[in-house]
């Protein structure tokens, strides 16, 4: 660092600390969050959030219903015919394989996450 600003090569990469500098030396190559930061930017431009924690947990309820209503729905489709008790059974089946491949790409992640959050 020269005059409060950091040293840059010709290609415009920041160059490796010097001996003295202060601070931690640079990684070679950054986070893969890091990298992806100003499309993540562009896209959180895009979404309009709740101004309150009322109105955010009202639109999750909101949201979670109307998901409960469609799941039940598309059951109701795929089935006509079955009665109420066959359809909670159904419906207690699919919720525990998403359960199971929840926890199939929890573990999946938790190797993976380094490659994202190395630091």
């Amino acid at each position: 660092m020269t005059n409060g600003k950091a040293a840059v090569t010709r290609k415009g990469k920041p160059r490796p600390q010097e001996k003295g500098e202060k601070g931690a030396k640079l990684p070679k190559q950054p986070p893969l969050w890091l990298r992806r930061l100003d499309l993540v930017k562009t896209e959180m431009k895009t979404v309009r959030f709740p101004k309150t924690a009322a109105e955010g947990f009202r639109q999750c309820a909101m949201l979670s219903e109307t998901m409960r209503r469609w799941f039940l729905d598309s059951i109701r489709q795929e089935h006509p015919g079955w009665s109420e008790e066959q359809i909670e059974q159904e419906r207690r089946l699919i919720l525990a394989r998403f359960s199971a491949a929840e926890t199939r790409w929890i573990a999946k992640w938790k190797k993976e996450r380094e490659r994202y959050f190395r630091g």
